[in-house]
């Protein structure tokens, strides 16, 4: 049902509840606001559909009557990335993995170089030393995520600057997108979530020893955008908003 029928009854405004709060909060998820989709119409709704209406030519006032109910029942549901970026779906997944303290090695990063061996015994040579979870591990779980999902990785994917020429080349970040960043003594390899002003949201391993979403500053020159080969170009392009919790950029070797 959309929400212009949900509302025909009368408008809906600060304090309602309900499933046709909900439809309002999804279609203002769906249009790139943070907030939960909880039934209820409190004040961050109430702000989110002020900043909606104004985006879209309507009079800001957070009521949904006839006018905004039929501008939001125009907002598109999000494309599922498991259709446009299998491999982003997996790194979400995984999202929380840590290095273990000390001497002492978190068993599933290690077994992810053994999984690729296993996908593409052609790479041994080039992964199956990797034997402690204190060695630079983004490449690793980039080759992982891509080669669990049927995309072989790059010729030595623990090398983040090999990854360079991998794939095809992107021109703009869009969800997905592989990233390559150098730093001193090496590189660094991560995945584009979004975007805002200042920063660059990305989801990856070995940031702060962790997989996380990490906020790296726009100013630090990205060295390639990488898609992986035989995967149809994506259409989508930049996402523009915080993408959860970042965490601001810290150690990668």
């Amino acid at each position: 049902m959309t929400i212009a029928a949900l509302v025909a009854a009368g408008p809906l405004r600060l304090g309602a509840i309900g499933p046709a709060v909900t439809a309002v909060q999804l279609a203002l998820r769906n249009d790139g606001r943070d907030i939960q989709a909880d039934g209820e119409f409190g004040p961050v709704t109430q702000t989110a559909l002020k900043a909606f209406e104004a985006a879209h030519g309507l009079k800001p006032d957070g009521i949904v009557d006839g006018p905004t109910a039929a501008a939001l029942d125009k907002i598109a549901p999000p494309t599922s990335v498991m259709k446009v970026a299998p491999w982003l779906a997996t790194m979400r997944a995984l999202t929380g993995l840590k290095e273990a303290p000390g001497s002492k090695d978190n068993p599933f990063i290690i077994e992810m170089a053994h999984e690729i061996v296993r996908r593409y015994p052609d790479l041994k040579g080039n992964v199956g030393w990797y034997n402690h979870d204190s060695i630079p591990w983004c490449g690793l779980q980039l080759a992982y995520v891509m080669a669990v999902n049927g995309i072989k990785p790059s010729k030595a994917p623990l090398s983040s600057l090999d990854w360079a020429s991998w794939g095809q080349k992107l021109s703009v970040p869009t969800p997905g997108a592989v990233l390559i960043y150098t730093r001193t003594g090496g590189g660094h390899i991560t995945l584009y979530e979004s975007e805002d002003a200042n920063w660059i949201y990305c989801r990856g391993g070995n940031q702060s020893d962790g997989l996380n979403v990490t906020k790296i500053p726009k100013s630090r020159k990205i060295h390639a955008i990488r898609w992986p080969a035989g995967v149809s170009l994506p259409t989508a392009g930049r996402k523009f908003g915080a993408t959860g919790n970042a965490v601001k950029a810290g150690s990668e070797a």
